[in-house]
């Protein structure tokens, strides 16, 4: 009779598949889902965790089956020897989940199972192969492998802070102010900075809201009777802040926040030259090195949220006038 056959091979396939998912189901309560056939690339399906509440908790992994006699012809003192096929190993390196070899034996209705892992892997004349633990059975290893996988962690508490944190940021303040203490200056250590202001970019929305928002000063050098752009500490401090963070799209560029214009001024090299009324004399070269150093950052956030130029010229021209751009 003519028609599409049922192959052996696609049998002995819908087996271990069946074999596997009824342990999953049936005695770990978990869940299987199968790869569609058409999408079948040596992962025979995914396996979602549910714990005892009936809370499916986000670990997961793959599988890749064997189903018959051939798998269990040839063992070691341990184990069974698995051979894969050479075009797969490099897609089970790259897999984003574990993936966990499976073989059925048809005869006991046992599975072996073993976590793929290159290292364990050897090289043969024609692919690879590893063991696979005779001692590990699937139908008890629901802890052991449960083990095997990522902690499930709770994390509403931390992001309902974080949340209240974005909050009182973007609604609650009229400026987001980041106080550098001495402490931070002497060791040379700027990542409490970076960090506040990557939190401004984990969002275009967040980002926007604190354009021309954010006001620097520093804290615990009010008794030194030099200005700040002359300590060499807070000089080195700055320029390392210039070269990483986008001071003119984030910094409050009013007289009244000093935070953007002390920064400039050790950035140029800046030396008092009054010591009656203060005033600063600046290497040309370096400050201007600072603004290009700065339009750049300046435009890879505006280019990021696509801004006019109209936009960004608004950013720019109060900066301009405090830093005494012509």
């Amino acid at each position: 009779m003519l028609g599409p056959k049922y192959s052996g091979s696609a049998k002995k396939g819908e087996l271990g598949v069946q074999r596997v998912s009824n342990i999953i189901f049936e005695n770990f309560g978990w869940i299987f889902k199968k790869t569609p056939q058409e999408f079948d690339f040596g992962i025979d399906g995914q396996v979602e965790l549910v714990d005892d509440d009936g809370v499916v908790t986000g670990q997961t992994f793959a599988v890749q089956i064997k189903y018959g006699r051939s798998f269990f012809k040839d063992r070691s003192r341990w184990g069974y020897i698995y051979r894969g096929e050479l075009k797969h190993v490099n897609y089970l390196i790259n897999y984003p989940l574990p993936v966990f070899i499976m073989l059925c034996d048809p005869d006991s209705n046992d599975v072996y199972w073993e976590v793929f892992d290159a290292a364990r892997t050897d090289r043969t004349p024609s692919a690879w192969k590893m063991s696979i633990p005779k001692g590990q059975v699937l139908a008890s290893s629901k802890e052991t492998i449960r083990s095997l996988l990522p902690e499930v962690m709770d994390y509403t508490e931390e992001l309902e802070n974080y949340w209240l944190i974005n909050d009182v940021i973007t609604k609650h303040t009229n400026s987001f102010h980041i106080v550098i203490s001495k402490d931070w200056v002497e060791s040379g250590d700027i990542s409490e900075v970076v960090s506040s202001f990557d939190r401004l970019q984990v969002s275009r929305e967040l980002a926007f809201k604190n354009k021309s928002n954010v006001e620097i000063s520093f804290f615990g050098y009010e008794s030194d009777p030099r200005e700040l752009f002359e300590i060499p500490e807070v000089v080195s401090y700055a320029k390392k802040l210039a070269e990483r963070l986008s001071l003119f799209f984030y910094c409050e560029p009013s007289s009244n926040s000093c935070g953007l214009m002390m920064i400039a001024l050790c950035c140029a090299n800046a030396k008092s030259i009054n010591s009656i009324k203060p005033q600063a004399r600046v290497d040309k070269h370096a400050f201007i090195q600072f603004l290009h150093q700065q339009y750049a950052l300046l435009n890879k956030v505006t280019d990021w949220l696509e801004m006019t130029e109209a936009e960004i010229e608004e950013i720019c021209l109060p900066i301009h006038e405090l830093l005494g751009i012509d």
